[in-house]
């Protein structure tokens, strides 16, 4: 029986709201074992408000992270999950958000959960060249980002870097030959600029067009593009998607088609990593947290994604 861990996030959010709605479904889930790890102070509150009590059963175990700073509970709470699945303690990760500002706060130095994951790897893991990137994932819809949390006038020295459009191609490509059988991964690449550079910028003829002609030469993965983006999702079908993934070049520049196909059931899977781990694909959410209003629907489709990945 597969063996989950579930860190709600950061206290201040709606994690623990999520959480304690997540719960209340896992009949949904009748052959996994889950393992809650974070501010169990934080959900039983949750629960409380909501008049939700937590479920406790033979399937199911809380490890409370007590910290008096929220960020500093979020990151221990993903250190110990790591750890428990390094020591084979247990199959996968899955996340509730987590603050920048509040892991800055508490001393942590990272932009959210890819960074963080792929530095425990290399210590839990001994996986020195482990490289985590962010994959969208709603039905046959996956996305990548080639950069991720930077602003935009950072991007092009971004993608100039050696290896900034090759490396991650190849860890999409391998996940999705051995995690999902693809035997043949058929890949779309956005372009940067508009009109991919047809009105200025040399981002997709220098460093994007090369690396897509050097994977069709070798064969056994098809790379599409670049496209320009602002065309390439009229009439987009879910249903019907002809690529295996999509690889968007800057975080709006994919996230926001993506959100608006895939609404709340968008789930974020980091790949390249020794273990599996989805997450939410939203924030902490702290303008409506303790309202009650807050959708667990990512949630349980992360968790449901971490099974069906495993």
């Amino acid at each position: 029986m597969p063996h989950l861990i579930l860190t709600p996030g950061d206290p201040t959010g709606i994690g623990p709201e999520i959480t304690a709605k997540a719960l209340q479904r896992l009949g949904e889930f009748p052959d996994m074992e889950l393992t809650v790890i974070g501010s169990i102070d934080a959900l039983e509150k949750a629960s409380v408000d909501l008049n939700l009590p937590i479920p406790r059963n033979d399937l199911i175990r809380y490890r409370a992270i007590e910290a008096e700073l929220p960020g500093a509970v979020a990151f221990r709470a993903i250190d110990a999950a790591v750890k428990m699945i390094a020591e084979q303690k247990a199959d996968a990760l899955v996340t509730g958000p987590i603050s920048k500002r509040n892991l800055l706060e508490a001393g942590y130095p990272y932009h959210g959960h890819t960074e963080i994951l792929e530095e425990l790897a290399k210590g839990y893991f001994d996986a020195k060249d482990a490289r985590a990137e962010m994959l969208f994932v709603y039905k046959n819809f996956r996305l990548m980002l080639l950069t991720r949390h930077i602003a935009l006038k950072d991007v092009p020295a971004a993608i100039t870097k050696q290896g900034a459009v090759a490396r991650p191609l190849k860890t999409l490509i391998s996940f999705l030959r051995k995690q999902l059988d693809v035997s043949e991964p058929h890949i779309a690449i956005l372009g940067v600029n508009p009109h991919i550079g047809e009105v200025g910028g040399e981002e997709e003829e220098k460093y994007i067009t090369p690396v897509i002609k050097a994977v069709n030469a070798i064969g056994a993965s098809t790379l599409a593009g670049p496209f320009a983006a602002d065309g390439f999702f009229r009439g987009f079908s879910v249903k019907d998607n002809p690529y295996h993934a999509v690889v968007a070049t800057y975080h709006d520049q994919g996230l926001i088609p993506f959100k608006l196909l895939a609404g709340y059931e968008a789930v974020n899977v980091t790949i390249g990593l020794p273990f599996i781990r989805t997450s939410v694909s939203h924030g902490t959410a702290e303008d409506i947290a303790g309202k009650g209003v807050a959708s667990e629907d990512s949630l349980i489709a992360a968790l449901h994604a971490a099974l069906e990945t495993l």
